[in-house]
């Protein structure tokens, strides 16, 4: 019993852990790939951005639909520390 409200608790924080491990990064890179998983024609679907950095990392991004329409696959971004989601460099 004690074993499963642990788990629970863990799966419950590391989310914000890893969301905001994210928004401590800071890199230059490409967009690679919009990824869309599942079944888009039924709605069930997880929309995806993967960049991969200068310095050779690849990182991929949950987003929300109006989000990835913003993004354009080739184009170069810059992740500031402090923000969620990457700028299109100038």
């Amino acid at each position: 019993m004690i074993d499963t409200i642990i788990e629970l608790l863990i799966y419950a924080i590391f989310p914000f852990y890893k969301k905001k491990k994210r928004r401590e990064e800071e890199w230059h890179g490409v967009l690679e790939q919009k990824i869309v998983k599942g079944d888009y024609s039924l709605g069930k679907y997880k929309l995806y951005l993967l960049f991969r950095t200068d310095a050779d990392q690849k990182i991929k991004i949950p987003v929300r639909e109006e989000l990835f329409s913003r993004y354009e696959e080739g184009k170069r971004y810059y992740k500031k520390k402090g923000e969620e989601l990457p700028e299109r460099e100038s």
